[in-house]
């Protein structure tokens, strides 16, 4: 199943995975428990349950506290703090009524831990989504629910968020060209490489695919070393 607020993009992205017999796209608003409640019903009756949920619905606004709004706080939150709530706890009623266990895995961000300039809302809900991991990591172990996270940093090349705008603020906070951002990126990093999407995605398969059947609450960092990121 494949939810976006963007009915054209989920549709794309459920092609290219390939037809309605492994991906379904779905438009839904993760930030309505109406809507997130009718995606995850779409989800069991297309594939006849759930056993994987990835929260990764995002944006980001970069502004400066005196600069962030009500409205652009609100929006953070309700994408990315709330969303990720109303996913897991649907997800969860289904993951509990088949006993069967399950996974679920937020892609947070390295600035749940790392506090930049001009990053209030965005890394305040990355933040949240992090402990929310930990929550539910305690809450939902005894059911066989493991809960892990993936913290990435830097991906520029195919995001959506780098794509609409936040590329561009970042660029000139870091006094650096746009086009250069994710070079820039790899260079302040321990490894001096650029985080990929599908970087990202194979720190899900590991936490997924079976080996670390005894991890739950854990965070990977995917952002090529960033010290000021360690996880303490």
């Amino acid at each position: 199943m494949v939810p976006d607020g963007d009915a054209g993009a989920a549709a794309t992205v459920a092609a290219e995975i390939g037809g309605t017999d492994v991906a379904v796209a779905v438009a839904a608003d993760v930030s309505d428990g109406t809507a997130v409640a009718g995606a995850l019903r779409d989800a069991v009756l297309a594939f006849g349950g759930v056993d994987l949920v990835v929260n990764n619905a995002g944006l980001s606004l970069s502004k400066s506290l005196l600069d962030t709004t009500e409205a652009d706080w609100d929006v953070q939150h309700d994408v990315m703090a709330k969303g990720s709530f109303l996913v897991s706890r649907e997800a969860t009623r289904v993951l509990l009524a088949q006993g069967m266990g399950g996974d679920i895995v937020y892609i947070s961000s390295k600035n749940s831990l790392f506090a930049g300039p001009n990053n209030v809302a965005y890394g305040a809900a990355k933040a949240d989504q992090a402990h929310q991991v930990r929550l539910l990591a305690a809450e939902l172990g005894g059911h066989g629910i493991r809960v892990n996270g993936v913290n990435p940093d830097g991906v520029v090349r195919g995001s959506g968020i780098f794509a609409g705008g936040w590329g561009a603020k970042r660029a000139a906070v870091y006094g650096v060209p746009e086009e250069k951002l994710g070079e820039f990126y790899a260079q302040r990093t321990l490894l001096k490489r650029e985080v990929l999407p599908e970087h990202v995605a194979n720190a899900v398969f590991v936490l997924t695919g079976g080996e670390l059947s005894h991890t739950t609450g854990l965070h990977i960092p995917v952002d090529a070393g960033v010290a000021a990121a360690f996880l303490r």
